[in-house]
């Protein structure tokens, strides 16, 4: 049994961007300003390690349980229509949870020929995200 801590930071950038039509004014063309975002995670958990020596091969079996915290948890953009002023509206995107618990399990089993196999399952859950 291993505890552990992890952090995590990614960052992204949405450039300006306008739609534009066959050359004529689209009155339901969009234009979205640019924006950067910067999203940061932590993890506290532990993993589990377990080998076993069957007839001829190596069997290992692994797992994990930890607590995942998402501290930026919005997702929108500014967006407007492009030929009609005053026309400004927030597209909001799917909301991260701030909380989530983090779940895998694998084994992966090894012979002395060389041959392997291994099979995982990760799992994250939240309140509105299952993945």
């Amino acid at each position: 049994m291993t505890p552990y801590a992890a952090g995590q930071a990614i960052s992204y950038r949405m450039p300006n961007d306008r739609e534009q039509g066959n050359g004529t004014v689209d009155s339901f063309a969009l234009g979205y300003a640019g924006y950067s975002v910067t999203s940061t995670r932590s993890e506290l958990g532990v993993r589990l390690d377990r080998a076993l020596l069957p007839d001829d091969a190596l069997l290992t079996l692994r797992g994990r349980l930890a607590w995942a915290h998402n501290f930026d948890t919005s997702r929108d953009a500014a967006a407007l229509f492009t030929a009609l002023p005053g026309t400004g509206f927030i597209v909001n995107g799917a909301t991260v949870a701030p909380d989530a618990a983090l779940i895998s399990a694998g084994a992966e089993i090894g012979w002395r020929n060389g041959f392997s196999f291994a099979a995982t399952f990760e799992g994250g859950f939240s309140g509105n995200v299952t993945s």
